[in-house]
């Protein structure tokens, strides 16, 4: 990255009335460092997941009306 750009982001989010700013950045670094949690599911529920995205797919869905409608 530019130096010159990098110090100009250090200046901007240095200034006091920039809090929501460097709440939004921690939370950006934190995310970053998260691991994938993908990759703690058990095989069954990755199974569902993957029905789930082929059922959307297939266009085998119900909108939130037609659910309450049949299931009311």
């Amino acid at each position: 990255m530019d130096n010159q750009v990098r110090e100009e982001i250090v200046e901007w989010i240095s200034k006091p009335e920039n809090k929501e700013i460097l709440e939004t950045l921690k939370l950006i670094k934190e995310a970053s460092k998260s691991k994938d949690w993908h990759n703690d599911l058990s095989a069954r529920d990755k199974n569902s997941i993957k029905k789930g995205m082929d059922d959307h797919r297939q266009g085998k869905t119900l909108t939130n009306r037609e659910f309450w409608e049949k299931h009311a």
